[in-house]
């Protein structure tokens, strides 16, 4: 291969075919790393819906590519906006099947909203006839005071 043959190949390489042009939604938008960050409404907008996806918000910070700082500082109220109408729209759906008859749900909303529990408390009454010592007992001396039939009862 000479000179010009490694020439014309590297030309072709750095011209695509088909160039696409670089339109990527804000999310996706390199940010430039500088001291002030300007609030930037359509990322609130995103991080909103990151909110309402359940994400948490290191995962919504990541996927917006910014610090949680900014986060917190910034868009804090729009993650929590985005949390409030997920929760909202998970609520409706889980009591609308209860009140459809689906029992693992009902239970589950009794459990966690009413404060129902399916614990048992069991009581149990009756004497004591023996006294704690801290003195160990053999086996026979066992034997003898609890497990043979006293002559008084």
């Amino acid at each position: 291969m000479s000179d010009s043959d490694l020439k014309q190949d590297s030309d072709t390489e750095a011209d695509p075919i088909l160039k696409i042009p670089e339109i990527l939604p804000p999310v996706m938008r390199e940010v430039p790393q500088t001291r002030e960050h300007q609030r930037d409404e359509q990322l609130a907008l995103q991080i909103r819906d990151l909110g309402r996806l359940g994400l948490s918000k290191s995962s919504a910070a990541l996927a917006a590519r910014i610090t949680p700082y900014l986060l917190d500082k910034y868009y804090s109220e729009a993650f929590l906006e985005g949390q409030s109408q997920m929760q909202k729209g998970l609520a409706t759906v889980a009591l609308e099947e209860a009140m459809n008859g689906n029992t693992p749900i009902l239970l589950h909303l009794l459990k966690t909203k009413l404060g129902w529990s399916e614990q048992q408390t069991l009581e149990i009454t009756g004497e004591i006839r023996s006294v704690v010592s801290a003195k160990p007992m053999s086996k026979e001396e066992f034997v003898q005071k609890y497990l043979t039939q006293d002559s008084d009862d």
